[in-house]
């Protein structure tokens, strides 16, 4: 047998890789886009450092400016509030003294009025005189400025209690002119204003719940049954005649009361008006007006005698009492000057003089 040699396997000859351009044009182009940022970066840097360090100079000065602004305004401050502190303190020493001046003008004044008080402790006719020459100067100006006659039958009354009190001989006189002077005030028959007051106002007032006068509109009439019965045919038949007759025409008497018929608003306005004239004839006689207040009061008497309900109890009582009004004289005569007041400061001053007669 022929022996076989083995068969050898090729050998393959490779040969090494050549880069490619594309990939060195790539890094070509990575390299020289470093370069050119860091050269960028490297001119922008360059060109920025002054500015840079001239903004930090500009931070670093405004810096120090607002610490030495605060520290002005800290000083300031300080300053302020030693001046404020001191100024309360002077102010507070000041008032200080001004309370403890006062203290003791007061402590002093009252060890003076308590002083006096001593004096006239024991003087108890002096303090009666003080009185009476109060009330007497009272009395004066209520009746010359007030007019107010009973006030000053009133306050002559207490001045002439005082001087009983006193009980001086050597005050005679003015006791004598102070009863004179009482003699001539009740002469004079002026009327109590107090009480005219009073009377007025009530009347206001009763006036707002008087009945008014109002037209009938029905006439109660005694009516005559019919009769159930059919023998009383005749009866009935003449019963529903009279009726129809007496329905179709009636015939009556007429009546004040038949021309008055008021609506709501014009009872509202009558009772209004009756106020209004009241209270006229209230403020005229405040004024010693006696025109006026007649007039007011016969107003007041015409509008009740013809609006209200002249039948009914409250209406006839304001009707009196409007009558007893209009017989009042508000007026005043001619007020003569009081004798007492010059009679007591003639005692004052020594001289007792005889009280004009």
């Amino acid at each position: 047998m022929s022996e076989q040699l083995p068969l050898s396997e090729p050998v393959i000859h490779t040969s090494p890789a050549k880069p490619s351009k594309a990939g060195l044009v790539l890094g070509g182009l990575a390299l020289l886009i470093a370069v050119a940022a860091a050269g960028a970066t490297g001119w922008i840097i360059y060109r920025l450092s002054p500015q840079l360090n001239s903004m930090a100079e500009q931070q670093q000065t405004l810096t120090n400016q607002q610490q030495s602004q605060v520290s002005f305004f800290q000083n300031k401050l300080d300053e302020l509030q030693q001046s404020t502190q001191q100024q309360l303190s002077s102010i507070s020493s000041a008032v200080d003294e001004k309370l403890l001046a006062q203290q003791t003008q007061q402590q002093t004044d009252l060890a003076a009025l308590k002083q006096q008080v001593e004096q006239q402790s024991g003087n108890t006719k002096g303090w009666k005189l003080l009185e009476i020459e109060y009330f007497l100067k009272l009395a004066e100006q209520k009746l010359f400025l007030e007019q107010d006659v009973p006030a000053v039958q009133q306050i002559l009354e207490m001045a002439e209690q005082r001087l009983k009190d006193a009980d001086d001989p050597s005050l005679t006189p003015v006791r004598e002119a102070i009863n004179k002077d009482k003699l001539m005030l009740g002469a004079l028959n002026a009327p109590d204003l107090n009480q005219l007051h009073l009377t007025l106002s009530n009347l206001r007032a009763q006036s707002l719940m008087l009945p008014l006068r109002q037209s009938e509109t029905a006439i109660s009439t005694e009516e005559d049954e019919v009769s159930e019965d059919p023998a009383d045919w005749r009866s009935n038949l003449g019963l529903y005649w009279h009726k129809f007759w007496s329905n179709f025409v009636h015939v009556r008497a007429s009546l004040p009361e038949d021309g008055v018929s008021l609506t709501a608003e014009q009872q509202i306005s009558v009772r209004n008006t009756l106020t209004q004239q009241l209270l006229l004839a209230e403020l005229a006689a405040m004024q010693h007006n006696q025109a006026v207040y007649a007039a007011a009061i016969q107003q007041s008497a015409d509008s009740l005698q013809r609006y209200f309900a002249a039948t009914e109890p409250a209406v006839q009582q304001m009707a009196d009492e409007l009558v007893v009004l209009s017989a009042m004289q508000v007026s005043l005569p001619l007020l003569a000057p009081l004798q007492s007041p010059e009679s007591f400061r003639a005692y004052r001053q020594g001289v007792v003089a005889e009280p004009a007669l």
